[in-house]
């Protein structure tokens, strides 16, 4: 499966098809054909651009029944898009606990996700939430050789979402 066919654009499309506006294309992004979940989940962890990338922290918050595909788009990836798409995941894991009682109120039958592969990316389980996130982060500056600020940049992924289903309920209210 690993093909990173998807372009921004079309991908932004499958984004919004979920439900999720966090990314806004070039032109307006017209209703995509589904990808399958776990064509979704592979095509994001591949792609080049930063923010598609990290719309999986956001897209795994809001639609947490799209962790049941991580085995098949984990199977469709190479080591480093495999290693990709955990720490996103694992991201949106340990987010969920800082902001539990808004997607509690946000998300129509938000369930958590569970924590599948800290121990593997090297977090102490027994850490605080913040100690977490960083010891992500470092993990990530290896996988990448980028040296910024990872939990900086997940937690924005979550707050912007948090931030886009407060403005929606306030439009639909």
């Amino acid at each position: 499966m690993q093909t990173n066919s998807a372009s921004p654009d079309f991908l932004t499309a499958e984004l919004q098809a979920h439900g999720l506006h966090f990314v806004v294309g070039q032109r307006y992004a017209k209703a995509a054909p589904r990808l399958e979940p776990d064509e979704l989940l592979a095509e994001l962890a591949l792609q080049q651009d930063a923010r598609l990338r990290s719309a999986l922290i956001p897209l795994f918050l809001q639609n947490t029944q799209l962790a049941d595909s991580l085995p098949s788009a984990l199977a469709g990836l190479d080591a480093h898009g495999q290693m990709t798409l955990k720490v996103y995941y694992t991201a949106a894991v340990m987010l969920q606990d800082e902001f539990v009682s808004e997607l509690q109120r946000l998300v129509p039958n938000w369930s958590p996700i569970a924590d599948l592969y800290s121990c593997e990316l090297g977090v102490d389980q027994d850490a605080s939430g913040d100690v977490r996130l960083y010891q992500l982060g470092e993990f990530h500056a290896r996988l990448t050789g980028l040296a910024i600020n990872w939990p900086g940049t997940y937690r924005h992924a979550a707050m912007r979402l948090i931030l886009r289903l407060k403005q929606e309920a306030r439009w639909t209210a």
